[in-house]
């Protein structure tokens, strides 16, 4: 594995000579309360005690985060990004320091550190932080004096001395990046769930388990609304080639090993799994003599004020639809600029996305069809389309999204094992 980095998010450069290093990252969930962390502690030490070199990558506790974004509400309808940033790495630290002192007394030398103690450096603007390079000699030092190092995910410093964030789901962003640069064989993320399933099993009852999965299907999966992992953390990881493994935080045997995987010969199209996002809205935008590329100079300046559009149809001349993913309002500088086009504007905010992710999806012809063809029997409207080879996703009303989700899972035979699939 190439340990030197150049660019960023993929520039990490170190020297990292410890063997047997395990890469472990512990998600909110599984971190909530301190009976939660004490259990952590517990597996942390029998990995120690076995004689394993660890890293651990902590998320904030449970809710911390959403809790300390309300706390900003209650002094500003728009806090400044930077003192934002502050505030919101407080969570990992705080999960960073407990754990090690959980550890501490169960007898275990540990050692917490934040990101840029971790000498995580970052570019980019305060919530939108992208590792640039890694020092991970402080972390090195730990692991040959034998301490676990407890490494709080989602932040680093950039060149200025600023801390920042890496946006939400960074702390698998960390643990990759980690595991990258320190050689390690895998970077473990632990969460609540047993790895990666072929839909949400809170909406599906019959989902099955994905033993492995390539690292282009499961960024897919990320992008079409899968909280397993972040899609950063997956990209990332394909560039360096480290295996992730998903796996419950508490309880051994089913789990996911993310990694690349050999393409059987004219297999065609093959259907993996069925993500959602409930947070989908549509932004209609009509202006007298919006043309296409006065539409283009508005989407890349929308994009520099944090839209960023997702399915994108131009019905004719003058009006542009686009959806947005996420909970953040359409309003500020990004409202702004449409307005001082002249343009009229809605917003629909009651709908969702599903989304059938696979390879070779463009060998099928079929897909666009029963997609169509389940919508119709729902009785769904489908203001957004968009196909590509490794995922189809159709945007419909919130209120037939997990009926969508459960009929497609059917449609494509998700319920079957792999090999008994058509």
């Amino acid at each position: 594995m190439n340990n030197s980095w150049a660019m960023a998010e993929s520039g990490i450069s170190g020297d990292a000579r410890v063997a047997g290093i395990v890469v472990r990252k512990y998600g909110g969930s599984s971190l909530a309360t301190p009976e939660l962390v004490r259990g952590v502690a517990a597996r942390v030490a029998d990995l120690a005690a076995a004689g394993r070199r660890i890293v651990v990558v902590v998320s904030a506790m449970g809710d911390a985060t959403d809790r300390l974004v309300a706390l900003a509400g209650q002094f500003t309808d728009r806090p400044d990004p930077r003192e934002l940033d502050q505030l919101l790495a407080t969570g990992e630290q705080v999960s960073a320091a407990v754990l090690t002192l959980a550890l501490t007394r169960r007898g275990v030398d540990a050692v917490s550190l934040t990101g840029d103690q971790a000498g995580i450096e970052v570019t980019g603007g305060p919530g939108a932080g992208t590792i640039a390079h890694i020092d991970p000699d402080r972390i090195l030092d730990g692991l040959r004096d034998g301490r676990v190092v407890v490494v709080a995910g989602f932040q680093g410093r950039d060149h200025d001395g600023e801390l920042r964030t890496l946006g939400r789901g960074g702390s698998d962003t960390t643990a990759v990046a980690l595991a990258a640069v320190l050689g390690a064989a895998e970077c473990e993320i632990c969460t609540d769930v047993e790895g990666v399933r072929t839909a949400d099993p809170r909406i599906v009852p019959d989902t099955r388990q994905v033993p492995s999965i390539s690292y282009e299907a499961m960024s897919e999966l990320a992008r079409g609304g899968a909280r397993v992992l972040h899609p950063r953390s997956v990209e990332l990881a394909g560039q360096h080639g480290v295996t992730v493994h998903v796996r419950h935080s508490s309880r051994t045997g089913a789990s996911t090993r993310v990694r690349a995987v050999e393409p059987a010969l004219e297999r065609g199209g093959e259907v993996v799994g069925i993500a959602h996002d409930r947070d989908v809205r549509l932004l209609r935008i009509e202006a007298p003599g919006l043309s296409p590329d006065r539409g283009a100079r508005l989407l890349a300046d929308l994009a520099r004020h944090g839209l960023h559009p997702d399915t994108l149809s131009w019905p004719g001349a003058g009006e542009l639809r686009f959806t947005l993913r996420g909970t953040a309002p359409f309003a500020g500088p990004a409202r702004q600029l449409v307005e001082d086009l002249g343009a009229r504007w809605t917003l629909d905010d009651d709908l969702g996305a599903v989304s059938v992710v696979g390879t070779g999806l463009l060998d099928r012809p079929d897909m666009p069809a029963e997609v169509l063809r389940t919508a119709g029997e729902l009785g769904a409207t489908m203001p957004a389309m968009a196909i590509s080879a490794g995922r189809l996703t159709a945007v419909l009303p919130l209120d037939r999204l997990d009926h969508a989700v459960r009929a497609l899972h059917r449609a494509f035979h998700l319920d079957r094992p792999a090999e008994a699939r058509p």
